[in-house]
């Protein structure tokens, strides 16, 4: 939910306990070329006869990563891997398909020669933990395909609260090393996750499909149930540890988080569910209220605000409500194709398939919130523009009428919607999605499961 129209070899545990899912973890792991790039000067392009964009200078060689194994040199230009032309802006997907301990061929262009260089391929670096954690690398099965799970677990005997964490919308990847993580862009949320494997809890989140070590994909093509039962067996695998304490377990939904999280917990009880910066209502009237608030937030007039509200509820309505093609609605409204087309290039929304969308808009949240039975707490962040209060307090008021005292809403002053540290909504939309993360939510959600562990109500029935 954080894009939209924003365009925007396991660790063994060190105190001898067994896992009991994957042990021995057999998803392969992904390499990394270990090479900082640039664009090819066009002079030199020109030269070597290449494309617009095609090609990439090595400008730095990591060493012991799989571009210096094969030998790559500073100032080579990689021309293709594994056979395949490279392009500038389309390298680090190329080199995502590469896997540890596989060989792999670059042809490069050295001093005017064109060489094939050959190499072992070497793993992305694994998070080494610290002295209070370790981390686990494992994997789930979902849909016949393989997942990969992180998992951290404080390096002690016992049970302890277990913490899953579901993301956004966005196919990023959360494989990197939390400690020292600074919530940017390469480490969305890295702040928040070391507060809680750094804390006592053992924490697990997982890759989407595609992404990172994760089997399936690719993302744009995968729907919302694919994507919900990912969910459903990583929650699944954190029941089943035996260093977990099942009567409370706490999930986690960032933005489109928000809307798997009750799902899972609707089928498998948990203790609690914190969201920030979900939606609540059909889908249909958050995308309508998107429409309308996220122009006037960027200083569009409110009667061009009204008209695009108009154009757009038509031909959202048809391809959301009624299933059209976007031929269809060109068809139907040869007037609006210019906005048709702005909303659904390539016949996509926001980079995914119509179906995922639909799946998503079919769902009716309050039937799954009312029906988790677990403490909630919905917060916004006041420099949010993505979300609105109205659906986190809508969260708080089904959750009350279904358990009266058991749901809660709440503002996060100076909180966007990736958790940067801006005063006012417009100021985070200028800011292009960067800042200083703001790290008191989850102080807010600590302090809140503990406040609803420490309840002497009778703990929630494990479900498995």
């Amino acid at each position: 939910m954080n894009r939209l129209f924003c365009k925007l070899a396991v660790l063994l545990l060190a105190s001898g306990l067994a896992l009991t899912v994957h042990a021995d973890d057999s998803l392969p792991r992904r390499a990394v070329l270990g090479l900082r790039l640039a664009r090819v000067p066009s002079t030199l392009a020109n030269e070597l006869e290449l494309m617009p964009d095609m090609g990439a200078v090595a400008s730095e060689i990591l060493p012991d990563k799989s571009a210096a194994n094969a030998g790559v040199r500073e100032g080579d230009i990689l021309l293709a891997l594994n056979g395949k032309a490279i392009a500038f802006g389309n390298i680090a997907a190329q080199a995502n398909e590469l896997r540890a301990g596989e060989k792999f061929t670059l042809t490069v262009s050295r001093e005017r020669e064109q060489l094939e260089l050959t190499g072992i391929a070497v793993e992305k670096s694994r998070d080494p933990g610290n002295n209070n954690y370790e981390v686990i690398y494992s994997h789930v099965m979902s849909n016949g395909q393989r997942m990969r799970t992180i998992i951290t677990r404080p390096r002690k005997e016992g049970k302890f609260p277990g913490f899953m964490f579901i993301q956004g919308f966005s196919p990023v990847s959360y494989d990197f090393v939390l400690e020292g993580s600074k919530g940017d862009v390469n480490s969305l949320n890295g702040p928040l996750l070391y507060e809680f494997a750094n804390s006592d809890f053992v924490t697990i989140r997982v890759e989407k499909p595609g992404v990172g070590d994760s089997e399936g994909g690719p993302f744009a093509e995968l729907d919302y149930l694919t994507e919900l039962d990912i969910y459903r067996q990583t929650l699944k695998q954190l029941k089943e540890r035996e260093d977990v304490d099942t009567n409370n377990i706490f999930i986690f939904g960032h933005s489109m988080g928000g809307a798997f999280g009750p799902m899972i917990a609707a089928e498998s009880q948990v203790r609690g569910i914190a969201v920030y910066g979900a939606a609540a209502r059909t889908w249909y009237e958050y995308l309508l209220d998107t429409l309308r608030y996220q122009g006037l937030v960027a200083g569009d007039s409110y009667e061009n605000t009204d008209e695009r509200v108009r154009a757009g509820s038509k031909v959202l309505a048809m391809v959301f409500l009624e299933n059209k093609t976007i031929d269809e609605v060109l068809t139907s409204y040869p007037e609006l194709a210019p906005l048709t087309q702005a909303l659904f290039p390539n016949g996509m929304f926001n980079g995914k398939s119509l179906e995922f969308w639909r799946q998503l808009g079919r769902e009716n949240m309050p039937a799954y919130w009312s029906r988790c039975k677990a403490h909630v707490l919905a917060v916004r962040g006041a420099s949010d523009y993505v979300t609105y209060q109205v659906d986190h307090q809508l969260i708080a008021d089904i959750v009350n009428r279904a358990k009266p005292g058991t749901g809660r809403s709440l503002t996060l002053p100076e909180s966007d919607h990736l958790f940067f540290k801006h005063a006012t909504e417009q100021a985070s939309l200028q800011s292009g999605q960067k800042g200083e993360y703001n790290l008191e939510f989850a102080r807010l959600m600590k302090s809140w499961i503990k406040e609803v562990m420490d309840e002497k109500n009778t703990p929630a029935k494990d479900s498995r």
